[in-house]
């Protein structure tokens, strides 16, 4: 099992295109020391993560509190903290650190729409502003 470096997963030679296996995939991706690991039960098998095998489908804001949360497409939710936003040099892509910070998600569209509308910047440096807030956008 392999996650590309452009974020497409495969096993053996052959890309993984059906959307809810991608969704059970992902959401069994486990991170640890010795590596990345797709854990079922009792059940192990070893990845290879050249690229980020997640992508953020939507960007929740709560202005109130501050608190900016990235919603995975594993239906999952990470919360941003003031060192995950980056843009992907190579690609030009933003994209943020999830898995306490062992893994890469990218944006989609309207994750990457919600994050320019709420960007601001300041002396040459860009933030996501979160009510109160300023999220850093490392570059």
């Amino acid at each position: 099992m392999r996650v590309l470096p452009d974020g497409g997963w495969h096993v053996g030679g052959s890309a993984i295109l059906h959307a809810p296996s991608l969704r059970y995939l992902k959401a069994r991706l486990v991170f640890e020391e010795h590596g990345a690991f797709l854990v079922d039960g009792a059940q192990r098998v070893p990845v290879l993560v050249e690229g980020p095998p997640f992508e953020v489908t939507s960007l929740l804001l709560d202005h109130d509190s501050g608190e900016a949360r990235a919603v995975l497409d594993d239906q999952s939710e990470e919360r941003l903290y003031s060192d995950s936003l980056f843009m992907n040099e190579r690609t030009g892509r933003f994209e943020c650190l999830v898995r306490g910070g062992r893994a890469r998600a990218v944006f989609s569209r309207d994750a990457h729409q919600t994050l320019l509308d709420w960007t601001e910047q300041e002396a040459g440096r860009f933030y996501l502003r979160v009510g109160p807030r300023r999220i850093p956008i490392r570059t």
